[in-house]
């Protein structure tokens, strides 16, 4: 180690003279560590200080064991951030841990070194002090915030740290339709984007490469055929892997898959490959659309749901980690959510012609002198007044009028295709969902209540499954734990947050004895299940009749367990009761989805199927409604 190697991390070693630098550094022990290895894991005693480290490469996770032997993530360190034990605290530490998040070289230096240098040299103790504070401050707001610690350890956990850019999938507002990976695939020829293998809440994290500061696929090719690209800096596979597959063991984030040769359009997809490369696989990683203005998945989504944010900025995007614990799932917007200002246009339109169309059909049955028919004759705007004998009927000019506006709405709906091509995708599905809305809204009225003619009863049911089986299904996404999404949420994922429930609703009561009666009064609840839902069969009427059986033991037991709160309410702190109706809550969804997780998940699936072949049933009557209509009007 020389005085240049301390220099070279900025102005941390700055404030030291030449001598004491030299001598620092023949002192100083450079450590290098593979991924996982503990660079330091020891008791803390009053006889012996810990070292103090320093990270030149790689992030470094710190960990503290307290006295009943519970392990804590504490902080982590990136390059330049020393680890002083007595940053972190001492009071009920028994022993702490640095272990390298990714191949890591760490400066160490003995304690005692270190603390001279701080009291002989203002200049190094102020630059020491200055990246000391990142790193408590950091601990402090994060690490430490009762909000923001589960999610800070999570991240540290998951070693999203180093991360060059990190993807994430909000499944409170997702709607499964898989144009995110339809999208790449189209453009790329493979799907990069990955099935969504890492959770918190109702957070995903696809299995995507995160274009890792310190990567390990790297230099694990021998051929030089991934590297990063020079103007992006995102790292690339050249069209010329040969499928040698050590990237693809290198990356501990699996997010790059070998493909088949053979199963791959060459022409169109790897233009630049040559003839001489044989290989049978060829390595797939995602690139963040390198060469394109965007990333396909993100512009194909409809909703917003998918969001990329740089990996230094993460811990900043916390909220979008805690969406599960908000009301309403609503309070936090993803970065790619819809303009406000557009959902609200549509919110008041869709109002305001609701309630214009309301007053004006039913005011020619019982207000006539007060429709705007009859005011728009007394002011010169039309021919012939209402005929106050047949003021709303089907087929006369009015109906027929709203008939061609619904008609219209309805064709609109599907310039959602056009999201293909340009505008923003998340604009376009909300015009679909309100054009959907008003189409049914003005078809409703445009039967002036008469239901006779076969084909316009057809089309009109055609068109109410439609729109039911989208709210249907918006509605089911909220039943289902998480995700179905990617590979199948993990049932012991759900048993360890029970487990952390219980252990939450026990602390909430002074006598714990009382918390565990609460649970087990809670658990006998949820074992009265409704006969129909323990029926395997989830197909036609009996998939929407276990739907509606759900909803109501839904409600049912929700309702129990807020009668379960009123008994204890006398026995739990006034500011104990909130956190514990949300616990006992969550803990009765979750009881309740580690049995029908199937039922549901076979149910959400089917939705979409209904959802799109109702819609071509709708589009298909309603353009034989209308042709016969023009046919009877010919004829008459």
């Amino acid at each position: 180690m020389t005085p240049d190697d301390l220099l070279a991390l900025g102005d941390l070693f700055s404030g030291l003279d030449a001598s004491t630098l030299r001598g620092l550094a023949s002192r100083a022990i450079l450590v290098e560590a593979p991924r996982g290895e503990h660079l330091f894991d020891e008791e803390l005693t009053d006889d012996r200080r810990p070292p103090v480290f320093v990270s030149t490469f790689g992030d470094v996770s710190v960990h503290a064991t307290d006295y009943s032997g519970h392990e804590t993530i504490l902080n982590y360190l990136s390059v330049g951030e020393p680890f002083v034990f007595r940053a972190f605290g001492t009071e009920n530490r028994r022993r702490m841990r640095l272990t390298a998040m990714c191949p890591v070289k760490v400066l160490r230096f003995e304690y005692d070194d270190i603390n001279r240098c701080l009291k002989n040299f203002e200049e190094f103790r102020k630059s020491f002090s200055k990246c000391l504070r990142q790193v408590v401050r950091r601990q402090h707001n994060r690490f430490d915030n009762d909000v923001q610690k589960e999610i800070a350890r999570f991240l540290v956990s998951e070693r999203l740290t180093f991360s060059g850019r990190v993807k994430l999938k909000r499944m409170d507002i997702c709607i499964e339709c898989d144009g995110c990976y339809d999208a790449c695939k189209t453009r790329h020829g493979t799907d990069r984007l990955g099935p969504s293998e890492v959770k918190y809440g109702l957070t995903e994290i696809p299995q995507n490469c995160h274009n890792c500061v310190v990567p390990e696929c790297m230099d694990k090719c021998k051929f030089g055929h991934i590297s990063r690209h020079p103007e992006t800096k995102e790292i690339v596979i050249s069209d010329n892997c040969v499928g040698c597959t050590m990237c693809s063991k290198g990356c501990s984030y699996g997010s790059i898959r070998m493909h088949p040769v053979e199963e791959l359009d060459l022409a169109k997809y790897f233009p630049n490959r040559d003839g001489e490369h044989k290989g049978k696989f060829i390595a797939q990683k995602c690139d963040n659309c390198t060469g394109y203005e965007d990333q396909a998945c993100i512009s194909a989504c409809p909703t917003g749901a998918l969001f990329q944010v740089d990996g230094v900025d993460l811990f900043n995007y916390w909220q979008q980690f805690n969406v599960h614990l908000r009301p309403g799932f609503d309070a936090v917007e993803s970065p790619e959510t819809i303009p406000k200002g557009w959902r609200n246009f549509w919110l008041i339109f869709t109002f305001l012609n609701t309630a214009l169309l309301t007053w004006e059909c039913f005011g020619r049955l019982f207000w006539l002198d007060a429709t705007f028919g009859t005011l728009f004759y007394e002011m010169g705007f039309a021919e012939k007044p209402i005929d106050p004998k047949a003021p709303f009927k089907a087929g006369d000019f009015f109906s027929h009028s709203l008939g061609y506006v619904g008609a219209i709405a309805m064709v609109g709906t599907q310039l959602y295709r056009l999201r293909k091509w340009f505008g923003n995708t998340r604009v376009w599905m909300e015009s679909h969902i309100w054009l959907g809305v008003l189409a049914g809204i003005y078809g409703f009225f445009h039967t002036a209540f008469v239901f006779s003619d076969p084909i316009a009863i057809a089309t009109f049911i055609a068109m109410v499954i439609a729109i039911l089986t989208g709210v249907v299904g918006r509605y089911l996404l909220f039943l289902v734990p998480r995700s179905q999404a990617g590979n199948q949420l993990k049932l012991d994922e759900i048993s360890n947050r029970i487990q952390g429930l219980n252990e939450q609703i026990e602390q909430s009561f002074g006598d714990r004895r009382q918390g565990y009666t609460a649970i087990i009064r809670l658990e006998s609840l949820l074992e009265e299940v409704p006969e129909q839902l323990e029926s395997e069969n989830t197909g036609g009427e009996t998939g929407w009749r276990q739907i509606l059986e759900y909803v109501r033991w839904k409600r049912k037991t929700d309702r129990e367990v807020k009668g379960i709160l009123q008994e204890f309410r006398g026995q739990v702190a006034s500011s104990e009761m909130p956190e514990l109706k949300r616990s006992m809550l969550e803990k009765a969804k979750l009881e309740r989805s580690v049995s029908f997780q199937t039922l549901l998940s076979a149910i959400l699936k089917r939705y979409r199927v209904v959802h799109v072949y109702s819609s071509h049933a709708t589009f298909l009557t309603l353009a034989a409604h209308i042709v016969f209509a023009l046919m009877y009007q010919v004829s008459g």
